[in-house]
């Protein structure tokens, strides 16, 4: 699958969702099925707890998809702003889940947005949480580098779902990964890297990579990690 295939793919699976299933819309899904609330519970708790948000914090959110999870977030925070590249996503997000001037929602491509977005210095926290597996090497290492750079009061970064390739076998049980499939961001789960790899990349734009590893009752703990970033400490 090439990378612009898969682009356009993920782009407009929402349109052919029922307009209702907010968690199916940005695959939020076990076996088809959006998952349990417990289930996003837990994502909130984690993302909450791992980004320390407060009630003072700005939150952007890159890749937000309908706003669905966001919305959560803003309400533990002073809220934010939301990028996507979907049409239909943004427009469910600021139909559905913009409650006041200070929940905003913008259609833009995110890694764009972190390079040349307006009023960066507004935002103490940021999200990106399902998506940072499809952005290549060269992507990944310009989005952390423009967020170390562009948004100086920016103290955390989250970045969730990650696929681990340490544990590529406890996803891959019923066959072999096809050549290079770990190694595509154009691939179904994106691009597969170790705890350690991830925070050589970190590293690389900044900042320091601390791992999270959610219980084994949430439903993607067997093959999947999060990540929480912090600048790293000059010296």
């Amino acid at each position: 699958m090439s990378s612009d295939s898969s682009r356009y793919k993920f782009k407009h699976h929402p349109e052919t969702c029922d307009p209702e299933d907010y968690w199916g819309q940005v695959k939020r899904t076990v076996n088809g099925k959006p998952v349990s609330p417990e289930q996003i519970g837990l994502i909130v708790d984690s993302i909450r707890d791992g980004l320390q948000l407060g009630s003072d914090d700005v939150l952007l959110d890159l890749c937000c998809g309908n706003g669905a999870l966001t919305s959560h977030l803003f309400d533990g925070c002073a809220g934010g702003l939301g990028v996507d590249y979907s049409e239909f996503l943004i427009e469910v997000a600021n139909r559905r889940f913009s409650r006041n001037p200070s929940e905003r929602y913008l259609l833009a491509d995110a890694l764009d947005y972190v390079l040349n977005g307006q009023n960066p210095g507004e935002f103490t926290k940021v999200l990106c949480y399902g998506a940072f597996p499809y952005f290549g090497p060269d992507a990944a290492r310009s989005m952390l580098r423009g967020l170390n750079r562009r948004f100086g009061r920016v103290t955390h970064l989250y970045l969730g779902q990650l696929p681990d390739k340490s544990r590529i076998g406890r996803f891959f049980t019923d066959r072999d990964p096809a050549p290079g499939e770990a190694d595509d961001p154009g691939s179904l789960l994106g691009l597969w890297r170790t705890p350690d790899e991830l925070a050589a990349l970190a590293e690389d734009a900044g900042w320091t990579a601390r791992p999270i590893h959610q219980p084994d009752r949430f439903f993607a703990s067997h093959y999947r990690f999060d990540a929480v970033l912090t600048r790293r400490r000059a010296g």
